[in-house]
């Protein structure tokens, strides 16, 4: 069974300071040894550098992606989640595992725009566009809902 992934959680240094955010190493071996994971990171394929600097969403309708220098870059996020479902598509992948909290990859809060460090209750760009196409997402802090549903889906697991 394939699933996407956050490539800052497989330990790649993609992370908006040049870090990442690695799972523990016992999560992740226990996802390598029964999935086949592929990394994507939506924000270095939209086209954002390493490092750069830090992004929210600061509007929802419209759109808006701004970093902390106030610079719109609300292109590159839409650009790496069509990216992602392209890839996700091309790869038949249904499920995804996305990194928390992420102005891309937050599958449940984000950072409400006022670099603050406060949480509001959204979803990010590419986790967003993955769900609305009938893709499955989670997040790191959501491992056993994750092999509950897809243990549901493939009862070979």
């Amino acid at each position: 069974m394939k699933i996407l992934i956050s490539s800052c959680l497989l330990g790649e240094n993609v992370k908006y300071d040049g870090n990442n955010n690695s799972l523990d190493k016992k999560s992740l071996e226990k996802l390598k040894s029964r999935f086949e994971l592929f990394g994507f990171c939506p924000e270095v394929s939209g086209g954002m550098p390493i490092p750069r600097v830090p992004c929210e969403i600061i509007s929802t309708d419209p759109l808006k992606v701004q970093n902390r220098n106030k610079e719109d870059k609300t292109e590159f996020f839409i650009k790496g989640a069509r990216l992602c479902l392209e890839y996700c598509k091309e790869h038949g992948i249904g499920t995804a595992l996305l990194k928390s909290k992420s102005p891309s990859c937050g599958n449940e809060y984000i950072y409400d725009g006022t670099f603050s460090n406060k949480l509001i209750r959204y979803k990010g760009v590419t986790a967003k566009l993955l769900q609305e196409n009938g893709i499955a997402v989670f997040n790191e802090n959501q491992l056993d809902e994750l092999y509950h549903f897809l243990k549901i889906a493939n009862k070979n697991i």
